[in-house]
């Protein structure tokens, strides 16, 4: 009896590792406070890809997309910038003609040469030929970031994930947790919109696809100034993510804990069920 309460503990603490390593990624409250008919403060400086200073102010002049992320992320981020940028290339209104767009990371470790990597990937996967300062990528020092995620609402929380196996524990990724969400600006920076990410699809060629329709209403409707009526919708939160091999040994190693957990319990209950037999 004694082996199998040590099995049973055994399998107790082998679930619930695994599982802790996961629970701990949970953010203590990200998400988003929308502030529509309030406006972005333009005076604020990031830096572009080329590593210039460039206000707010010189960018936001046409109605603008703002998209907050980071750009070491592995998770949601590439999908919402590849979703964003289908999507340019199917509307009919011509980005640095009608519109803009503006990628800031809201990690103050990026620097300007991944911001510029990330440009011309993105650039490229429009499928359009379309001027350099229509999609501005742009990194910043910690104040000008704090600044501007309060003024829009953006909150984000760093993350760092470790997962405990039995008595050893493991790194498994480090990043943050955020909301995913496009925010529409209008020339004067009032915000307009928050067009939110409700689900993606993984597994498929676009794991995140926005409407042409709501593209274009939210552009057309910031470039009147207009702003929206708040919203309460599902948001999609990007967590840092794990690769795909970590991921399947991660599922594994928890469904073999539950498993065992399983066996040993209905072990226990036969031997006990057997025993109280004898004795009558």
């Amino acid at each position: 009896m004694k082996t199998i309460r040590l099995l049973f503990i055994f399998a107790i603490i082998l679930t619930a590792g695994v599982a802790q390593g996961h629970q701990d990624s949970a953010a203590e409250n990200p998400g988003i406070s929308e502030k529509t008919g309030e406006y972005a403060p333009l005076n604020l400086t990031f830096r572009d890809e080329n590593d210039y200073p460039l206000k707010l102010s010189s960018i936001v002049t046409k109605p603008t997309i703002l998209v907050l992320a980071y750009f070491t992320c592995d998770s949601i981020c590439p999908q919402i910038l590849g979703g964003l940028a289908n999507a340019v290339g199917n509307i009919k209104l011509l980005p640095g003609k009608d519109y803009k767009i503006i990628t800031i990371s809201f990690d103050e470790d990026d620097m300007p040469l991944l911001a510029k990597q990330q440009k011309v990937n993105y650039l490229k996967a429009t499928g359009l030929n379309i001027p350099s300062d229509a999609w501005h990528f742009l990194t910043g020092d910690r104040e000008n970031i704090k600044r501007l995620t309060e003024a829009v609402g953006f909150r984000f929380k760093k993350e760092l994930i470790t997962g405990t196996i039995g008595f050893s524990t493991r790194r498994e990724s480090r990043g943050f947790t955020h909301p995913s969400v496009l925010i529409f600006l209008a020339p004067d920076g009032k915000i307009t919109r928050y067009l939110y990410v409700e689900q993606s699809h993984y597994g498929t060629l676009a794991p995140i696809a926005f409407s042409t329709v709501d593209i274009t209403a939210s552009l057309q409707a910031a470039a009147k100034g207009k702003a929206w009526p708040r919203t309460i919708n599902p948001l999609l939160l990007c967590f840092p993510g794990l690769s795909a091999n970590e991921a399947r040994f991660y599922t594994l190693t928890a469904s073999i804990g539950t498993a065992t957990l399983i066996c040993i319990l209905a072990f226990y209950i036969y031997l006990r069920r057997t025993s109280k037999k004898r004795e009558q």
